[in-house]
């Protein structure tokens, strides 16, 4: 009897919530951004972002490009890969044509295949000024309070 009561769990409760109003639903779909940023991915380990630049243009329109070079911690996978983000969506298409599967020749004459995709996150990392330490250097004033006092 004790065994039946654990193992039973309580009856789940179904509450349906109408909405009267069906374009407030609408509203929240339409506030979706449109996705922009892409990433080229399996891009040569030795590539540099000059070279990356050069072998892209014509290049439209836009207004954030971060490249990543190879990362030699994740042995077997040693490619870079850049971030571009577009101004105009149209672009991305006739990009991704151009670019997808576009072979990159490296420096010793090996053969990598680019993969473009939309990134998972479309937000573009924002430029930050360093802020001056306002206790930078403060030590070395109070000794020089204290010698010249």
């Amino acid at each position: 009897m004790k065994e039946d009561k654990e193992n039973n769990r309580p009856k789940e409760k179904r509450v349906e919530i109408k909405c009267e109003d069906g374009e407030k639903t609408e509203k929240s779909k339409e506030k979706k951004e449109a996705m922009t940023k892409i990433v080229i991915r399996r891009l040569p380990p030795s590539l540099t972002k000059e070279e990356l630049e050069e072998q892209l243009q014509p290049l439209p329109e836009v207004d954030y490009l971060e490249f990543f070079s190879n990362d030699t911690s994740l042995y077997p996978h040693l490619f870079a890969r850049a971030y571009i983000n577009f101004r105009n969506q149209e672009d991305i298409v006739l990009f991704r044509d151009r670019f997808d599967g576009y072979v990159f020749i490296d420096s010793r004459g090996q053969e990598y295949p680019a993969i473009v995709e939309f990134s998972p996150f479309q937000k573009t990392a924002k430029k930050r000024s360093k802020k001056k330490d306002a206790k930078c250097g403060t030590i070395l004033k109070k000794q020089l309070l204290c010698w010249t006092s």
